[in-house]
């Protein structure tokens, strides 16, 4: 049996300035065709092309260079191994968010990084998971193989296997969360602890002391950032915040949204995490008899057209997405250009007040 892991520069070569092309008009070039242009056999040329053990330096390149000349289609792959894969890698956990909420969200920042990296020749290798586990296996897997350069981290736990798993393999990552959570990873630092001081400011102005907050996971980094930012704010001034995590779908919104308002002591305004979040709230402000913004004042934490067609229009912080992405793909080209740590702060804008909200009823 012939065992083709050897090191084929010791066989003998022909130079490749000699190579005899493909002969025939139109014709399209062959492995073999590479082989013998190369002066090795056809297993040292698949060896060499997929980066197995065996063979020279010299021998892979001067493969990797014959099957470039004559246009084959591997030639890719061989290109990807001498540049890397040039690629960018973002796996999204649909466990920390509804799909139906974040479908919008994770459109836009996938589309403005890709506009960035782009530029730079990387694509973006996208894969939703079913949670945090599946994502690190699927890390150790791309990794081993160097599919991507930089791996993207978004929806950040408290405690993040994710974080942990890429500091093991030592993959270049960039983190969409605070710097003081993604210790010696580049990050992406979006204001939402302002942004939400911001809201607790203004319903505190309309004169609401109860508040309440319905959140997507309590264990995301942004809950925790949205809500203690909010409770710091409303408590300061004597106020108080009741907090409903959910699974952030208008389901589980709506669900959380009657409980408080049927409670003893229900709150006098909401703030919600998503747009469909708020607009499930004001369907069941409905039903229970609540007028908007008279009885009850909803706010949610990104904008949409949804916000701005419903029947009132929903108060909103305007989304970020689209800024994240931009600030996450030039995060990206910095790591690549051998920045590490590199970081970016991404703020988020002023309310866009509108009709679902309103001073407290006396």
């Amino acid at each position: 049996m012939v065992t083709p892991a050897h090191d084929a520069s010791l066989s003998p070569v022909l130079p490749i300035a000699s190579a005899v092309r493909p002969a025939g008009p139109g014709r399209r070039p062959t492995i073999t065709d590479v082989a013998r242009a190369a002066g090795v056999s056809i297993a040292v040329v698949s060896y060499a092309l997929n980066g197995r053990p065996g063979v020279s330096a010299a021998t892979r390149e001067r493969v990797l260079r014959v099957a470039d000349e004559f246009g084959w289609r591997p030639s890719a792959a061989a290109r990807s191994m001498r540049s890397g894969p040039r690629a960018v890698g973002l796996v999204v956990d649909r466990a920390a968010a509804s799909p139906a909420a974040h479908a919008t969200a994770v459109l836009d920042l996938v589309t403005s990084l890709q506009d960035v990296i782009a530029a730079r020749g990387f694509a973006l290798l996208l894969q939703v998971v079913d949670d945090a586990d599946a994502a690190v296996t699927l890390y150790g897997s791309w990794w081993a193989e160097r599919r991507f350069d930089v791996m993207v981290v978004t929806d950040v736990l408290a405690r993040d296997p994710r974080l942990d798993a890429l500091r093991r393999l030592r993959a270049p990552a960039v983190v969409v969360g605070p710097p003081q959570h993604v210790h010696e990873l580049a990050s992406v630092h979006v204001e939402e602890a302002d942004a939400y001081r911001r809201v607790g400011r203004y319903l505190l102005e309309l004169g609401h002391r109860d508040v309440a907050a319905v959140t997507g996971p309590a264990a995301l980094l942004r809950t925790r950032a949205r809500l203690d930012a909010l409770t710091g704010v409303v408590e300061e001034a004597g106020g108080r915040v009741l907090h409903e995590a959910t699974a952030a779908t208008p389901e589980d919104a709506a669900a959380a949204t009657r409980r408080l308002l049927t409670s003893s002591t229900p709150p006098t305004a909401l703030v919600h995490d998503s747009d469909q979040m708020a607009l499930a709230a004001l369907d069941v402000a409905r039903r229970t008899g609540r007028e908007v913004p008279w009885d009850l004042s909803v706010v949610a934490g990104g904008d949409s057209a949804l916000c701005r067609l419903s029947t009132p229009s929903i108060t909103t912080l305007p989304s970020a997405q689209c800024d994240i992405g931009t600030a996450t793909g030039e995060v990206v080209l910095a790591v690549v250009d051998g920045d590490p740590s590199a970081a970016r702060t991404v703020p988020v804008g002023g309310l866009a007040v509108r009709g679902s909200t309103g001073p407290r009823a006396r």
